[in-house]
């Protein structure tokens, strides 16, 4: 029986790091990275489970991912998911900002072939490193049948979770992946993927977000609010001429005093999102800040993080603020 064809996408990232020591596990550094056909080398009788092939994209710490960076990955990944010769994709990638490059490509990833995203806690030069175990169980997800129709994978510490959902929780363990909210959509365990649920929310190719002629995204800033918070970084942000502002506001999504008084005086206003500095939830009406009087735009259960790349996203294909509301309520 033929074997599916699994390519592996390296970007880099503590999977790929590479240290003298196996004792170092914190500061090592982000410039010597394995390649794609070193990170397969260490991972000896995977080819039993796919036929594999590899590049490396870029090799870097997912901390300077940036935009340039996130576009050219979507449309590498978009140009693989429709050669009919490969059956899905597997992506390395630091831990940093995983949640949110897997996020942007559940909603820009056109195809319903598997798209399976990992990472490691602990380089690949330290004792007991989990980016092997990690990188064979996203191998396994991808050849799987059953992860067709997914939306965008990510595998870590053998739990199989949504791009939508999934958020890292620590700064250490290696278990620090998970789905605050609704849980995994399944696990690996000895090369056996096994899935429980599947998402019901728009993603793939029921997105309408087309990314593949954007020379750049909307600019979209995330601002943190506390007890005592002005309007000064708000007013940064606008000064600046950004599209559009997250707030990771209080409790259900408020906004401070200042900050909303300042923004409802404003005669041309970047589009505001009212998201939570909570990590886990959902953001409804609020009485501190009515969205019909304000202007303001409500997350949903959407964090902060993933409220910006949404936001960017809706804008590329509106301008109109009651389009964009529709648009945080469907995905």
């Amino acid at each position: 029986m033929k074997l599916p064809h699994i390519h592996i996408i390296a970007t880099g990232g503590t999977i790929a790091a590479h240290e003298t020591s196996a004792m170092q596990t914190t500061g090592y550094r982000g410039d010597n990275l394995l390649l794609a056909n070193e990170l397969i080398r260490s991972i000896e009788g995977i080819e039993a489970h796919a036929e594999i092939t590899a590049e490396n994209i870029f090799s870097l710490p997912s901390s300077a991912m940036d935009e340039a960076h996130l576009l050219q990955l979507a449309r590498r990944v978009n140009e693989l998911l429709a050669d009919p010769a490969v059956d899905g994709l597997v992506i390395t990638h630091g831990t940093d900002t995983l949640e949110e490059t897997a996020f942007f490509l559940y909603l820009t990833a056109k195809s319903p072939k598997p798209v399976v995203i990992t990472g490691s806690m602990l380089p690949a030069s330290a004792h007991s490193a989990d980016g092997p175990g990690n990188l064979i169980n996203a191998i396994c997800t991808a050849a799987s049948r059953e992860s067709w129709g997914k939306g965008v994978i990510v595998c870590m510490c053998n739990r199989l979770l949504s791009a939508r959902d999934a958020a890292k929780t620590s700064t250490y363990r290696l278990d620090t992946f998970k789905c605050l909210e609704y849980g995994t959509l399944g696990h690996v365990v000895g090369g056996d993927v096994r899935f429980y649920y599947a998402p019901v929310r728009p993603h793939g190719s029921q997105s309408q977000f087309d990314i593949q002629a954007l020379a750049e995204l909307p600019r979209v800033e995330i601002i943190m609010t506390h007890e005592n918070c002005s309007e000064v970084l708000l007013k940064a942000a606008v000064e600046s001429g950004c599209d559009g502002v997250v707030a990771a506001g209080m409790g259900s999504g408020a906004i401070p005093p200042r900050m909303r008084a300042y923004y409802k005086a404003l005669e041309k206003k970047p589009f505001l999102v009212r998201a939570s500095r909570v990590y886990s939830g959902y953001v409804a009406a609020h009485s501190a800040t009515p969205d019909l009087e304000y202007d303001t735009i409500c997350a949903g259960d959407f964090t902060p993080i993933k409220a910006r790349l949404l936001l960017q996203l809706a804008l590329t294909v509106t301008s109109d603020l009651d389009e964009i509301r529709s648009i945080f309520q469907k995905y």
